[in-house]
């Protein structure tokens, strides 16, 4: 059983029986992505709902407009049935012509105390797909910034944060907190991501462990960047795609 809230997220939960006892409750995804509502094609499950938009393209403060984009995800079990939210296979295979990046080969570090570090990806596309493997040394907060208007203090961040344990969407360098979704990470470990960007509607795919939904108006044609604080992280297996 699935349900989800205006101003909450998407979460599910588990019976052997139609009517009960079901289990505890577990959250899909972050509050960008609501009112999501099953679909099937006979073998396999979509949870197809609204990504959320702001009320203006220009705002660095929040995003918590009403409605938003048509957004599809995949639904899959995990081998311990857990259940996972994932790219749809069909959109995936739209992305095929494969795209220079701003690294030499397909690997990038960046190591950083308490001050930001940054390397660059990429560049951000109007639709473009970014895949390969994250990880990290320390308890320090890592991700993705997009560059927003050239300035550092406004860039927008998908931060890992393994001692907080979570995956969120951040403006203005981090210090305006957007939306999080849950998820465990272990230092030293490789992860595999997916990210696919619709115009100013992107989600980040992990490993099957977790999804987020993000909204970044104004990155198109700007690099994509791979920060770190306090810890040391890097990617591998890189790619991009445009269709």
């Amino acid at each position: 059983m699935t349900y989800s809230g205006q101003d909450d997220t998407l979460w599910y939960a588990v019976s052997d029986a139609p009517y009960g006892p079901y289990g505890e409750a577990v959250r899909l995804d972050a509050k960008l992505f609501y009112a999501a509502k099953h679909v099937d094609n006979g073998a396999d499950t979509y949870m197809v709902g609204w990504a959320r938009r702001s009320e203006s393209v220009s705002s660095t403060q929040d995003v918590t407009g009403w409605a938003g984009n048509l957004a599809v995800q995949k639904l899959i079990q995990n081998p311990d049935g857990s259940l996972a939210l994932a790219p749809v296979d069909a959109v995936k295979a739209q992305f095929t012509a494969r795209r220079q990046l701003l690294v030499d080969g397909m690997t990038a570090e960046v190591a950083a105390g308490s001050a930001y570090g940054y390397t660059d990806l990429c560049t951000a596309y109007e639709s473009f797909m970014l895949t390969g493997k994250i990880r990290f040394e320390k308890t320090g907060t890592f991700g993705f910034a997009f560059d927003y208007n050239g300035r550092a203090d406004k860039y927008k961040f998908i931060t890992f944060d393994p001692k907080a344990g979570t995956i969120s969407l951040q403006f203005n360098e981090g210090s305006t907190p957007i939306t999080e979704t849950a998820v465990q990470l272990e230092a030293g470990k490789d992860y595999a991501f997916t990210y696919i960007q619709e115009g100013s509607v992107g989600v980040l795919y992990l490993d099957g462990l977790a999804a987020l939904t993000v909204r970044l108006y104004g990155v198109s044609g700007r690099p994509v960047r791979l920060f770190a604080e306090n810890n040391t992280a890097a990617v591998s297996d890189l790619r991009q795609y445009t269709r």
